[in-house]
């Protein structure tokens, strides 16, 4: 079922020759003929700069087509019930749709939308008939303008940082009902998921970014390496350009010389480890006397995983090594670590540089997209395992009451069709046949000296004779379309479909015969020994008037 809304078009003229040429709207919502004045399919016109809000609002608008959101609003249409659900967006002038299930809302403006009407209070709305509802009832989504919505609920998604709520998770029906408690509730953690999905898109754009910077920053650093490497021998002329551009990149640059005792630290080198370079210092106390921790921010360096070292020592390219820097009493610093050893023009060797790029950000950045993926993870599974248990309890729950309708339609002690199934089955054709003009007749069974039967054998068996006369009954009616019931007591009646008078008594006569053929015994006198059954027939004949007029 699809609610589809007409965003934009063509010019008035063209537009109708368009009108002329389109299909009929698919099933769904009824939909009206106009479609949501100054909407547009695709990006918004020009406006006033963004607030912060607008920011992250434009940073969700990016989610648009997620198959994670769409999966989110299947979940939400089938723990609800709903036809149909989606996830909006208000932004600015405009809402729009990030995923939708069943429905097609596009662009549209904000002051026609459901969802602003009461997100101001923040928490979420159920509207069991939105046309009884003042609030709703003008709405154009409900007036029919564009859609007749009558079941409508939502939830407010609010971003992690706070603030006002910048859109909301729907569900829509064509027919009024209220949503349960645990449904509602379900709706909710949705909800949740939605905002982790669309926060967790924000903050990877903005670990791009950050990424991004650091590697222009590297790649600064990296234009520095290269000109200390290749020009190392007339740094003197040039000490002043490399000071100034040292003094002027925020990432780290450290040296040291052919021993390994630093005899460089830039501007943010002696910013991250509170000191200047100690040319004292050995290789070995490097990691002790600056701080220096693997990625884990507890294991403290040896000197052979120090990068610098690594470089000088064995003589490689370092890319990418990371390590923390936690100098007492500032914060821990996680750093990117790329650098090479230098040489001079007859390869004997200078030192080695390195450039550390600060990644803390990005790593923290990195552990809460990776925490909210596993909540999303974590929630998708939980409401799968729950839809899958609701849709167990309703099979049964539907194999429970068809269980039930069979019980109500048959007799207890035969199995045979009860007396309320016979009087129906028995209205139904006679109405069938009088469209028809066929004949329609009635066999009346009744079993033979059944009072002395029970007198003599007891109930017990009464009713076990009773059992087989039903079986010996069902098995001789023979076609298929004939019904077999219980009429009470002792009698049986026989509903011959399609049967005129002579062909009612020859059905007669062979439960008459089937019975006789079954052997059972009577002890009862004026039995005979065997129990046998008598059979009364009658016949409807087009043009009769209803069996209920009178006996035919």
């Amino acid at each position: 079922m699809i609610i589809t809304v007409r965003l934009t078009g063509p010019p008035a003229d063209a537009r109708a020759m368009d009108d002329a040429r389109r299909p009929a709207p698919p099933t769904g919502l009824p939909l009206a003929p106009s479609r949501p004045p100054g909407s547009s399919p695709g990006r918004p016109e020009a406006s006033a700069p963004r607030t912060p809000g607008e920011t992250s609002a434009a940073a969700w608008r990016s989610a648009a087509g997620d198959p994670g959101l769409e999966a989110l609003v299947r979940v939400a249409a089938a723990v609800t019930g709903a036809t149909s659900a989606s996830v909006n967006l208000l932004d600015g002038s405009e809402q729009c749709e990030l995923a939708a299930h069943e429905i097609v809302l596009g662009t549209t403006p904000v002051a026609d939308s459901m969802c602003v009407v009461r997100i101001a209070e923040g928490r979420t709305v159920h509207v069991p008939d939105a046309a009884a509802d003042p609030d709703y009832a003008g709405v154009p989504w409900v007036d029919g303008r564009w859609a007749r919505v009558r079941l409508y609920a939502s939830v407010p998604l609010v971003p992690t940082a706070g603030g006002a709520p910048l859109g909301t998770l729907c569900v829509f029906d064509d027919e009024p009902r209220h949503l349960t408690a645990p449904q509602l509730a379900r709706l909710e953690d949705l909800a949740l998921a939605v905002t982790a999905l669309l926060e967790r898109r924000r903050e990877a754009q903005v670990s791009a970014r950050l990424a991004q910077e650091a590697d222009e920053q590297r790649d600064l650093a990296e234009l520095v390496i290269g000109e200390l490497a290749a020009r190392s021998e007339d740094m003197e002329e040039r000490s002043e350009l490399i000071e100034a551009v040292l003094a002027t990149v925020d990432v780290a640059v450290v040296a040291c010389g052919p021993d390994g005792r630093l005899t460089l630290f830039n501007r943010t080198a002696r910013q991250w480890h509170g000191m200047d370079a100690d040319t004292s210092v050995d290789p070995e106390q490097l990691a002790d006397r600056y701080a220096l921790y693997e990625a884990d921010g507890t294991t403290p360096l040896v000197a052979e995983r120090i990068p610098l070292v690594r470089a000088l020592r064995e003589d490689v390219e370092v890319a990418g090594a990371e390590i923390v820097i936690a100098p007492a009493g500032q914060p821990a610093r996680t750093v990117s670590v790329s650098g090479r050893a230098l040489h001079r023009a007859d390869g004997t060797a200078l030192g080695a540089v390195v450039v550390m790029a600060d990644v803390t950000a990005d790593r923290a950045q990195r552990r809460l997209v990776e925490e909210a993926h596993q909540q999303v993870r974590d929630r998708g599974a939980l409401l799968e395992r729950e839809v899958a248990s609701r849709r167990a309890a309703q099979d049964q729950l539907a194999a429970a009451n068809t269980e039930l309708q069979r019980l109500l339609l048959v007799d207890g002690l035969t199995r045979l069709a009860n007396r309320p199934c016979l009087d129906d089955h028995l209205a139904r054709q006679w109405s069938a046949h009088a469209r028809r003009g066929t004949p329609l007749s009635v066999l009346m069974v009744d079993v033979d000296h059944f009072k002395t039967y029970n007198d003599t054998h007891g109930h017990l068996a009464g009713d076990a004779c009773l059992r087989r006369v039903a079986d010996v009954l069902a098995d001789a009616a023979e076609r298929g379309g004939d019904l077999v019931a219980r009429y009470g007591g002792e009698e049986f009646a026989v509903v011959l479909d399609d049967t005129d008078a002579a062909g009612a008594t020859v059905v007669a006569r062979r439960l008459v015969e089937a019975v006789r053929a079954a052997q059972l015994p009577h002890g009862g006198p004026g039995a005979g020994g065997r129990v046998t059954i008598s059979v009364g027939a009658a016949t409807w004949h087009p043009g009769a008037g209803h069996p209920g007029a009178g006996h035919p």
